[in-house]
């Protein structure tokens, strides 16, 4: 195999490869009454490293609560996971929620 081409293979594997990463995770307390789940998630692409908002965060709030309509939603389990592509100029940033709704 030629160098040229054993390069030009490292190369392509590098700009087509992917990683996953975990930023946080963040646990409320867990209620004794768990009958009703809840979960909603949400993402955002970035590109060269470049956010100039957080506002798809607020779509998850509003999808918990839509989901638990005269009850309140508890033992939220948080999860903020990063995806990088080619090399990491494009992310995938992804939020995600699951809980429990209890009605009063």
């Amino acid at each position: 195999m030629k160098f040229s081409t054993l390069l030009k293979t490292i190369v392509t594997t590098g700009l087509i490869s992917s990683c996953v990463s975990l930023q946080s995770v963040s646990l409320t307390q867990i209620p004794q009454k768990r009958s009703h789940p809840v979960k909603a998630e949400t993402s955002k692409f970035i590109i060269f490293f470049l956010s100039f908002d957080n506002d798809y965060v607020d779509k998850l709030n509003e999808d918990l609560k839509d989901q638990c309509r005269g009850g309140k939603v508890q033992g939220i389990l948080t999860k903020d996971e990063v995806t990088n592509y080619f090399l990491g100029f494009v992310m995938k940033r992804s939020v995600s929620a699951n809980g429990y709704c209890n009605k009063a």
